[in-house]
Order: C-alpha cells, then structure tokens, then sequence
C-alpha cells in the first residue's frame, strides 16, 4: 500500500456507467445533519456549493482517469476509486488530499482489480476487489491510512456492495438469489429472488446462466431500515432487513429494460430500446426516510454512441417505497450524506462538486 500525503485537492471521472455502487448506512457526523428534513421535490432544490474536486491535469489524485464509485463517511471524508491506476484516493471534509491506496499486486493492502468501495463506520473502509477475490479493510485518519485486515470473497458477473457495522453485502447471482452477506468464512446468508431477464424465454440453458450472472444483480444501500436492492439494469427495487427478511419490493413500470438475444445460438447480445434503456447510475440516501434513485438512459453498449446525456430521478419513501417526486433534470449524485450530496460530471473534465441542499 503506498499512502501518498498532499494537501492538494483532487477528483474524480465517470467516463463509463457506473455498476459497482457501495454505501454505507446514513450516520451522523460532521458532514451529516441530525435527521435531516430534505426537500420533497427534487426540481425546486436549492444547492449551496461547498467545493470541487477535479483538475484538467495534475497529480493523480487531481486529475482522475476512470471514476468508478465515490463514497463519503458521516464525518465527511470521500473515497474516489479511480480506475486507471487503479487506486483509491481519500479527501477530508473540506476536499483536502489525506492520503491514497495505490500500490498494486495480490498482496495484503494492494489492489489488483477493486470494483466497489463501502465505509462501515467513520474511518473504516472497505474495499471489493474481484481482481483478486479479497474484501480488504483499511483505516483512514487525519492523515494517513493504514491496512487492517481482509477476507476472501468471490462473486460473478456485476456486483453491488455495501457494509454496515461488521456486517457486509455483495450483490451477484448465486443459486437463484441476488444479495449475500459475506462474512470471513464465507456466505452466512443469501435472498433477494433474482429478477426477470427481458428475453430470458429466448436463450438455450448456457447462454441463460450467462444473462443471469451478468443482469440479473443489483447496486446496494445499506440504510437504517435495511438493504436497498435496485436492479443495474432490471426495474426491481426492494428493501430487506438485515437478516434478509422482505420489507416490500416495487417496479419501475415505464423502465425500459435490455433486452437478452442471441443471433446465433452461440453468442450472447444485449438489446437497447431506440428511445433508451434505463441504466442504474445511483441509489443513494435522502435524509433518513427517502433514496434517491437516478437512471441513464441508453440507446448502445457504450454512451459515446448515444448521442445524449439523460438521467431520470426518482425520489422514494423508504417506508414503502412509494414514489414522492420524479425529475428529467437534477444533476447525478453518487453519494450523499445528510444534506450534502457529492455530484459528478465529466465536461469539461471530470469532477466532484459538494454541496449542501438548504
């Protein structure tokens, strides 16, 4: 693990969607208000910027080269997970560069292909790596950061993550269900039916068992009421408590899903809808009683042929999972906490901008 110290600023990029989505239970802290009251509509929200994180060019912790998932702590601390290095770059409240996980290898506290990143509690962080099959956990102070521990954990396909406490969830298809909790000898539990592939009936058994493991998990939120399940690219959203037990489930009626096909047999294809598929970009938690959920919509495997940038956003009740609001136009958060939510775009280059909602 190499721990770079600087008290430079630096963020973040999202050249690609944004699948490996952990979270950590909303907590109170420096940067979380105590039980936040948050607007319930979203085009009415009135933003208060706090900083911005990003640079056309600098050291790599200013100028990022593939953005993967961001997550901030209830004390405010961010962790970026930068693909290109790979590395994981830590800031504190105020956007200040505390340090980075950059060394790569399969050894303890080095990355070799980390796809999510979780908090568990202030300070205390948690990496999925699938590169090398670990769980690895990391603490991060004032300014340094040093590795703890890690556990073994395997999974296919896409793969949601988050972690409260000592307990940790990874979202992937396994024997019919799409939500685990892993523990350091393995599985201790699993539930979450998988969903519906759209074109499943379609596809000889082998070709199945590939769409299952590639379309069928979901991004995680871990929140006080429980597990958040939301489909990548499936329109299931579900709510379990810690031990699995269903709370309610709900779908996306208008979403747009891929669609499963094989030309020949042999190969596997994913179909979009010409007016665009609707693919998970967050979930992320509003105030205590509400998420928030934003899709992109896609025409194409890859957005540059696309030819449009578009999210749809819908506000949830965490009671229910009734919907509150719905929006064409709020910018893409991929963190929140409290009142502050971490926004990301990429033009003219890649950055997070902080901000507190009034």
């Amino acid at each position: 693990m190499t721990a770079s110290q600087s008290p430079s600023d630096g963020r973040r990029a999202t050249p690609g969607l944004v699948l490996a989505l952990g979270a950590g239970v909303l907590g109170l802290g420096a940067c979380a208000d105590a039980e936040p009251e948050l607007p319930t509509a979203l085009d009415a929200v009135v933003f208060d910027t706090l900083f911005v994180i990003g640079a056309a060019s600098g050291e790599p912790w200013e100028a990022f080269e593939g953005l993967w998932d961001i997550e901030a702590d209830a004390d405010g601390r961010l962790a970026v997970l930068d693909l290109g290095g790979p590395a994981i770059h830590i800031f504190d409240a105020q956007g200040e560069h505390v340090g980075s996980i950059a060394e790569t290898g399969l050894k303890a506290g080095q990355l070799d292909g980390p796809l999510a990143i979780a908090w568990r509690e202030p300070g205390d962080l948690l990496v999925w790596d699938p590169g090398s099959s670990w769980v690895s956990q990391f603490s991060v102070g004032s300014s340094s950061i040093q590795f703890v521990d890690r556990w073994r954990a395997f999974a296919f396909g896409e793969t949601g993550f988050c972690a409260s406490g000592d307990r940790t969830y990874l979202s992937y298809w396994q024997d019919g269900t799409v939500v685990h909790e892993i523990g350091e000898e393995g599985i201790t539990q699993s539930f979450a039916p998988a969903p519906v592939v759209a074109g499943a009936e379609t596809l000889r058994p082998d070709l199945l068992e590939i769409a299952l493991e590639e379309l069928t998990p979901s991004a995680l939120l871990c929140t006080a009421a429980g597990v958040v399940d939301v489909g990548f690219v499936q329109s299931i959203v579900r709510l379990h408590d810690a031990n699995g037990t269903p709370l309610w489930s709900k779908e996306f009626r208008d979403l747009r899903p891929i669609v499963a096909y094989s030309d020949d047999g042999i190969g596997l294809g994913r179909a979009f809808d010409p007016e665009g598929s609707h693919l998970l970009r967050s979930v992320v938690p509003w105030g205590r009683g509400m998420i928030l959920v934003q899709h992109e919509l896609r025409t194409s495997e890859f957005a540059a042929d696309t030819g449009f940038e578009r999210f749809e956003s819908r506000l949830l009740d965490l009671a229910d999972g009734s919907e509150v609001d719905r929006s064409k136009s709020f910018p893409l958060a991929l963190t929140a906490q409290g009142r502050h939510l971490y926004l990301v775009q990429d033009d003219p280059f890649p950055t997070v901008t902080v901000v507190k909602i009034r």
